[in-house]
């Protein structure tokens, strides 16, 4: 399919513009030849004038004649020599030839300056045309690349959408066709554990049934994750736009994850209200920090320290989670923003999971307007900042 990009160097507009263009540098260099040749011309014609007029002041002689001898001249021969006007202004013919010969070879001189202009003038016009050739040609050149450039971007663009569609269907379809058989084996596993149809037998077959039934468990909720995060990519999910105090969605996470934090040994500290108001979901708000905190608690030792803060502003708020946790170094910080990373699993303190809990977050503060950072060093530890726009019009609906 041919576009409306073809060089323009095959279309008659081109060709018409290129004739044009060598018909106005004609004209020019015929101008500049004109003015040479008529300067020549001129010069001559005025070197001419000056010459003649110079050759015919011929310095008088005067000859005294006796007085005396005056009357034996006849009156015929006094007119002669002195001329009815004054005295006889005659120019010689060999003067004359020096004359002619002067005008002859300045003129020519003056005619090879006139011929060496306009062949100066007719080159530099050449090459001026040759170099605006070349840049054209180049620029031809530059566009026909940029629209292959451009062609193979689209190319390869709707080749990487077709690629993560299909990852998209592909997770999907997976987490449905795997979450009902799950479902199906942590049934039977809870029918088995409570002994509905009858005693096991053997105790260990009690464990191994809360073996079965936590796996699946921890498998379905895996996929759960999965699921989340391809709708959420897809734009299939939509979160929700309420009004939400960002003070509860902390307190809410708060509460959930004190005992957890008691637990590992961990110190925790909450910043002080900010009474910032948002407009967006209020469980994908909080499943937001909640990943963060997590994640925080997985990567700390005990001993160590988790900061949940909110800085309010003008037109939006920061939300930071900071721990002294082993940290990352910036390799693995750079592959965080991939789907199914994680940090370092050689210290996890529950194990690790689908690697989609900053994925997910991420999705999340983007749906809600704002973005997620992360800073971290090793052994220093992880500070993740979530940045949101506030609702200002709401604070007296929400108060």
């Amino acid at each position: 399919m041919r576009t409306s990009e073809v060089p323009g160097a095959d279309a008659p507009g081109f060709r018409v513009g290129k004739e044009q263009a060598a018909w106005r540098l004609s004209q020019v260099s015929f101008a500049v030849a004109a003015m040479a040749f008529l300067s020549a011309c001129l010069f001559i014609a005025y070197d001419a004038a000056r010459s003649f007029e110079h050759a015919g002041r011929i310095p008088e002689f005067e000859t005294s004649i006796p007085v005396s001898g005056l009357a034996a001249i006849s009156t015929v021969s006094r007119a002669s020599l002195i001329g009815e006007n004054g005295p006889n202004t005659q120019v010689l013919p060999a003067e004359q030839h020096d004359v002619l010969a002067g005008i002859v070879g300045r003129g020519f001189i003056a005619f090879a300056l006139a011929g060496f202009i306009t062949i100066a003038a007719s080159r530099r016009r050449n090459d001026d045309v040759s170099e605006r050739e070349r840049v054209e040609t180049m620029f031809l050149n530059i566009k026909e690349e940029q629209r292959l450039l451009a062609r193979r971007y689209h190319e390869e663009k709707l080749k990487a959408e077709a690629a993560n569609r299909a990852k998209t269907n592909f997770l999907a379809h997976v987490s449905h066709d795997i979450r009902t058989p799950l479902n199906h084996i942590i049934g039977f596993a809870e029918l088995m554990e409570y002994e509905t149809y009858g005693e096991l037998g053997d105790t260990r077959y009690r464990d191994y049934v809360q073996s079965i039934k936590s796996s699946g468990q921890h498998l379905l909720n895996s996929f759960a994750t999965i699921l989340d995060l391809v709708e959420l990519e897809s734009g299939q999910k939509n979160l929700r736009q309420d009004i939400v105090l960002l003070d509860e969605v902390l307190s809410t996470v708060t509460r959930r994850f004190q005992d957890q934090i008691s637990r590992a040994g961990i110190k925790f500290k909450v910043g002080p209200a900010t009474g910032a108001v948002l407009r967006g979901d209020r469980l994908g708000l909080t499943r937001m920090v909640g990943n963060m905190i997590d994640n925080a608690i997985r990567f700390t030792r005990s001993g160590g320290t988790i900061i949940l803060g909110a800085y309010a502003a003008e037109d939006g708020v920061v939300v930071e989670i900071s721990d002294t946790g082993i940290g990352m170094s910036e390799e693995r910080l750079a592959s965080l923003s991939q789907p199914f990373a994680m940090g370092d699993a050689t210290f996890a303190r529950n194990g690790c999971g689908p690697g989609l809990g900053i994925s997910i977050a991420r999705a999340i503060a983007e749906q809600s307007g704002g973005h997620l950072a992360i800073d971290s060093a090793p052994s220093l530890g992880t500070t993740v900042a979530i940045s949101l726009p506030t609702e200002p019009a709401a604070s007296e609906l929400a108060a």
